[in-house]
């Protein structure tokens, strides 16, 4: 540790019995000396004790880390934050339900209501039954309409209601999946008054005044109107006593059964049959004839299926 060298003792001064320390660079003498190895055994001591208490905190590091806390708190707050998030979607789902509910009772009493009067009318065609069936199909998929949105770059989720397609029926014999091929004509015009359109559901009829013969209000009093479907029933209807019709203008005759359906928000030139729960559809033939107060016919429409 310590060499002979001229000098003087860094601790006492002293010039005789001096050593020179490699390890520190300073002159030292006898007493010293001892005072200093002991300073230095000390410091390893030290330097061991320290290195012993870093072992032990090796070995406890994996449980006692301070961001092991850090961690559990911020667990904590995200386990707060997703149950908040949760229970906002379920308070969503729960008014969208809730709306949905409202929507569909109301259409499910209407769809209740139609077949309790094709039923009442005993005039079942698989034309009514298919469409009916649709409905309620269209119904059953509006019931879990709803998705979950979740996002990818923030942590939230919302509610939707998927839109579903709407049922929509032909309004004209077209469409071979559902209304057989259809031929209509007139076979018997007279005047300005004819059956301009026949609804291939039995929904409604449409007479139509064209007024190309005369400018004057027809009062309808007497007239009727005879649906024959296939030769097995005939449909009557007379015009009420107070009707009149204007010239270049059409009325829209619906049945008892159109009137409680999606016709019902028709207001302008419609008339409702009461008496016709529906005007029917057919297999073969229909003739349908238009009859003034006279008992002349004045217009027959024929639909040939």
């Amino acid at each position: 540790m310590a060499a002979n060298i001229h000098g003087s003792c860094i601790k006492c001064g002293k010039t005789g019995g001096v050593l020179f320390c490699n390890g520190c660079q300073q002159t030292l003498c006898f007493k010293h000396v001892s005072e200093h190895r002991d300073e230095i055994e000390k410091q390893l001591e030290d330097l061991i004790s320290q290195e012993t208490q870093f072992e032990n905190n090796l070995n406890q590091r994996d449980d006692s880390h301070d961001l092991f806390n850090d961690i559990d708190k911020w667990k904590k707050e995200m386990i707060e934050q997703i149950k908040q998030i949760a229970k906002q979607a379920k308070e969503d789902l729960r008014q969208l339900i809730n709306q949905s509910n409202e929507k569909l009772f109301k259409k499910c009493e209407e769809l209740k209501e139609n077949l309790r009067l094709l039923k009442e009318s005993e005039d079942l065609s698989e034309i009514e039954l298919k469409k009916f069936s649709n409905e309620l199909n269209h119904l059953n998929k509006e019931i879990n309409a709803f998705q979950l949105i979740k996002s990818s770059n923030t942590m939230s989720i919302k509610i939707e209601q998927q839109q579903t397609n709407e049922i929509s029926f032909p309004k004209s014999p077209s469409n071979d999946n559902i209304l057989p091929s259809v031929e209509q004509s007139h076979s018997k015009e007279q005047g300005s008054i004819l059956i301009r359109e026949i609804d291939p559901y039995g929904h409604f009829i449409i007479i139509e005044y064209n007024g190309l013969i005369t400018d004057k209000e027809q009062d309808m009093v007497g007239w009727t109107l005879k649906r024959s479907i296939d030769s097995y029933t005939d449909i009557i209807y007379r015009f009420p006593n107070d009707f009149t019709l204007k010239p270049k203008s059409f009325i829209k005759i619906l049945s008892k059964h159109a009137s409680k359906t999606r016709y019902s928000y028709e207001k302008k030139n419609i008339l409702i049959a009461d008496s016709v729960p529906t005007w029917g559809t057919g297999i073969k033939i229909i003739i349908n004839r238009l009859i003034d107060a006279n008992g002349d016919e004045r217009d027959v429409f024929t639909q040939t299926f």
